[in-house]
């Protein structure tokens, strides 16, 4: 989570917090949890699929449970109004309790989604290493390094190569760094932008080629172990530590 989000996003309810005192929100029930959340939108209207990661908060209002309850509700109400389901959420700071009159509590806080799985994604797995192609520790900020892991079936291990090329895991694309082009050169991920750095092609035998640089996907020096860097080498269809496999390529 930004940490400069947080203070504005305090103040926020510490606005809320005055109208629950003063009796200004139609919304305020005195012997109850009070909660602040969007209206939702129209049963008709269609939810986009989402395709970035993104963050929701949470208020609620009450005894201490009741209004934990109330902030976990808003905030995963508001991820599932865009398209998240719970399931690709997590709590990613507080919860924080403020106590606004004895037993009665205001509370906040703030969750992180990341995109659902799409359609065809899957894991994508190294033949020389029997490993998955990995975002490690399920990071989802630009620069977040890409690895081989033992395949665990989490959505940091769920991949989907696309028409135009890229990619994709947890609404990232797997990225060339800095666009280098030299043997060794790292991959991580990035926000999609179309260009050649994160452009790759399925090659017979399993080989990914990089648009930008015309090298290829490689688990780098041959490793085998979780944490092995992955990045970007001279094509050689033989070596075994470039050649993948998997639902998330379609094969």
């Amino acid at each position: 989570m930004k940490l400069a989000r947080w203070p504005v996003m305090l103040a926020a309810a510490a606005l809320a917090a005055v109208s629950v005192l003063t009796g200004t929100s139609s919304a305020v029930a005195a012997d109850g949890p009070v909660a602040v959340a969007a209206t939702p939108a129209a049963a008709t209207a269609a939810v986009a699929e989402p395709t970035e990661p993104k963050y929701f908060l949470g208020t609620g209002y009450g005894p201490y449970n009741i209004a934990l309850d109330a902030a976990y509700g808003t905030a995963y109400a508001a991820a599932a109004n865009e398209g998240y389901p719970s399931s690709s959420c997590r709590l990613s700071a507080g919860p924080v309790p403020n106590e606004l009159s004895p037993g009665y509590f205001q509370i906040l806080l703030e969750i992180h989604c990341v995109p659902p799985a799409p359609a065809g994604a899957g894991r994508i797995v190294g033949v020389h290493s029997g490993k998955c192609l990995d975002v490690k520790a399920g990071g989802t900020a630009n620069g977040t390094p890409v690895q081989i892991h033992s395949c665990n079936n989490g959505s940091n291990q769920s991949w989907k190569l696309y028409p135009d090329g890229t990619l994709r895991s947890l609404g990232r694309c797997l990225d060339v760094q800095y666009a280098r082009t030299e043997n060794g050169s790292l991959l991580g991920m990035n926000s999609c932008h179309g260009a050649p750095n994160q452009q790759w092609q399925l090659l017979e035998g399993g080989l990914l080629r990089s648009a930008h640089s015309g090298k290829c996907l490689d688990a780098l020096g041959w490793g085998t172990g979780n944490g092995t860097r992955v990045g970007i080498w001279d094509c050689a269809p033989h070596h075994t530590n470039q050649q993948w496999q998997g639902p998330g390529l379609g094969t």
